[in-house]
């Protein structure tokens, strides 16, 4: 086995067990996700993937811009308006965003919003500028909390770490937003280094909006006693976009999606080259044999990670950061604060043989795979994918490879066990 954390990481899974948290979903690279001979479209389709038709999206990669943008979409809502996000909190630099969230919902709009219970424990920057959303209930928009501290949670600790991580706005049944960006202050409140780096995607798509009206629709009526109807958020109609094939997993309750199957899916068929974006990238041993199996094949995997500032999640990293290299993938890192003047990469971003591309919330982790609710698309257009390899450039040029010897003088330096755990299954 690959890691010296075992035997905690055995106990710790114990205790989710006992506790009945029956909710982990192995990534894997089963017989019928590995068969070189099944098309990858129906290896996606085979792990929960929906096929919808997509146009070319809006693509936002400074927060300020996507935050106008928001703020437009906001105000042009005629109808409904959905949202989901992990961190959900006011600040200064939000103020224009909630304003206009109440007044579309005193005006009439049907404004339905879900914040993931962890916003109100927020341990980054946003923690000393945050402002709680439940005024907005107020000017009458329907907002619940997802899976908040209970009594339960005493009885089913594991129950816990089940968080709804997406990042999702649906406007009338039309506008769709969708990628790596929380609703407060790091992500687009802040206007200095601590303002994240990361993506949001705007698709003009009915065809999205309807299939992520489903599972709102679901994770709504589990969370909150005023239920909803599916019927009460139609498509627009009249409208026909896009020319993109396009792959929705939405890994939420109930589902049977899997982003695990999904990277199997995509690492099984790559070819010639497996790019990672991701903002934490703690590998399990079943993605590791998935990705060494692309590097057999003769396929390219690099990763670029960004290295947090802050010292519990360098000692995370710095534990487990050498088994990418020691693997064989290409591994490049930055380092985000002050002394670089380089605010923290939060983007996640993969590309498989300049081809397929997959946005979204989710991280290319253990917790992703099993944990959270997570939403991505995998887009396959090779223009879509060109641009976005080039955003990574882009990016690489701060980044600089992690060797083996550094990478192990680093873990001995800096790494931390409990560190480690606490960022690979709650992180």
């Amino acid at each position: 086995m690959r890691r010296t954390a075992l035997l905690p990481l055995a106990v710790l899974l114990s205790c989710l067990m006992l506790s009945s948290c029956g909710i982990t979903k192995p990534f894997v690279d089963t017989q019928l996700l590995a068969n070189p001979d099944l098309p990858l479209e129906e290896k996606l389709l085979g792990a929960g993937g929906v096929h919808v038709e997509v146009p070319y999206p809006e693509m936002y990669f400074d927060a300020s811009d996507y935050l106008d943008r928001l703020v437009e979409l906001v105000e042009g809502a005629s109808d409904y308006m959905i949202i989901t996000t992990f961190l959900g909190s006011s600040c200064p630099g939000l103020e224009d965003l909630y304003a206009a969230i109440a007044a579309k919902a005193e005006s009439g709009v049907d404004v339905y919003m879900i914040i993931d219970a962890v916003s109100s424990y927020d341990m980054t920057a946003s923690a000393d500028h945050m402002f709680p959303l439940y005024y907005l209930k107020d000017s009458g928009v329907h907002l619940v909390e997802y899976n908040p501290l209970s009594g339960m949670s005493i009885i089913q600790p594991g129950s816990l770490l089940v968080r709804e991580h997406r990042k999702i706005v649906v406007v009338d049944g039309r506008w769709c937003t969708l990628g790596g960006m929380n609703m407060n202050y790091i992500s687009m409140g802040a206007d200095d280094i601590d303002l994240q780096r990361d993506s949001m995607y705007v698709f003009d798509s009915p065809a999205l909006a309807e299939a992520l009206v489903d599972e709102f629709v679901t994770i709504w009526n589990e969370s909150c006693v005023d239920k909803v109807s599916r019927d009460d958020f139609p498509a627009a109609e009249g409208l026909s976009f896009g020319d993109i094939d396009a792959y929705l997993f939405n890994q939420g309750p109930g589902s049977d999606v899997s982003m695990a199957d999904m990277y199997a899916s995509l690492f099984s068929s790559a070819k010639e080259e497996i790019v990672m974006l991701p903002y934490l990238a703690f590998f399990d041993d079943n993605m590791y044999q998935c990705l060494e199996a692309a590097l057999e094949r003769g396929v390219k995997v690099s990763i670029y990670v960004p290295i947090d500032s802050r010292e519990y999640v360098q000692g995370a990293l710095f534990y487990d950061y050498h088994n990418l290299v020691e693997a064989g993938f290409d591994v490049n890192i930055e380092y985000a604060g002050e002394e670089t003047g380089l605010s923290l990469l939060h983007q996640k971003l993969c590309v498989v043989d300049g081809r397929y591309t997959v946005i979204g919330s989710s991280n290319i982790n253990y917790r992703s795979m099993g944990l959270s609710h997570e939403i991505a698309l995998v887009l396959d257009d090779e223009g879509f994918a060109k641009a976005s390899l080039e955003q990574v450039a882009t990016i690489a040029q701060d980044m600089h490879p992690l060797d083996l010897e550094t990478a192990l003088a680093l873990k001995d330096e800096k790494g931390s066990l409990m560190s480690f755990l606490f960022s690979y299954f709650g992180g």
